[in-house]
């Protein structure tokens, strides 16, 4: 079963992966400026290297993130937290009050924007999780492997709900961050994506989606970057189907009064 929900990894999988790689980077450096001392090279102790390559770490992963999420805070907390690292070689080889200053500083810009931008921080994060979620559990009522990615919406049937049930439920994702409702129209939209930022999405379109039009006809849109996060090559058309049924189950759950049974659900997924 677990073979079938595998994705490839989340982009915020390599922060802790390089942070504990550059623990062990460090006691290397120190090991290997150690040595060079006791043979008589006089350098400094300071793992110098490792916080450059720590720093221009954060620099590159936030320039990505903004390339891959288009969401601007990501390079600048990157580069802030880039020149943080960058700072500490020149605080420890001089000791100088300005070096002091220039870095306290630093830290209290990093603390502040953080703090200022929390709810787009967290936000991202949770939709992110959710939807790789979402994709998990589409991947699970899956067995065929065969065929591949089309640009053409998938028709998954329609849907018997109150105006008032679809408002709800809408709100209740949103609340939740397990999809971005958007209305356009009398169609409304519900955006997941694992490949493009949700807080400062506009046009649902551009990601993955299902739209209910106001008749209750519901169809799914898949898009390409999501699909190839699939390590197995799904059949497209069964992603879609089993999207649109994990809504409806959902949708149901709703209207029984069991909304905590979606973030179970959402949760146990693997």
């Amino acid at each position: 079963m677990k073979s079938y929900s595998k994705l490839r990894w989340s982009t915020g999988f390599y922060y802790p992966v390089v942070i504990f790689g550059s623990y062990i980077l460090a006691i290397i450096e120190l090991m290997i400026r150690k040595s060079l001392n006791r043979d008589g090279y006089h350098i400094s102790s300071f793992p110098f290297l490792t916080y450059c390559f720590v720093g221009l770490f954060f620099i590159g992963m936030g320039i990505y993130q903004w390339y891959r999420y288009r969401l601007w805070i990501y390079p600048v907390a990157g580069i802030i937290l880039g020149i943080l690292c960058l700072q500490a070689p020149a605080l420890y080889g001089t000791g100088k009050l300005i070096f002091k200053a220039t870095y306290f500083i630093t830290f209290l810009i990093l603390i502040l924007f953080v703090i200022i931008n929390w709810s787009a921080f967290y936000g991202q994060e949770r939709f992110e999780i959710n939807s790789r979620r979402l994709f998990r559990l589409a991947a699970e009522l899956i067995r065929d492997t065969c065929g591949g990615f089309t640009e053409r919406p998938y028709s998954a049937g329609k849907l018997i709900f109150t105006r008032e049930e679809i408002s709800g439920f809408a709100r209740f994702r949103n609340g939740k961050y397990v999809a971005k409702s958007i209305h356009l129209g009398d169609n409304i939209y519900f955006a997941f994506s694992m490949n493009r930022s949700l807080v400062n999405l506009e046009d649902p379109r551009e990601v993955s989606h299902v739209v209910i039009d106001r008749i209750g006809n519901i169809s799914v849109k898949v898009s390409e970057k999501d699909y190839r996060n699939y390590i197995n090559r799904f059949s497209f058309d069964q992603v879609c189907s089993s999207v649109a049924a994990i809504f409806e189950r959902f949708l149901e759950y709703y209207k029984q009064g069991l909304e905590n049974r979606i973030i179970t659900e959402l949760k146990a997924a693997r």
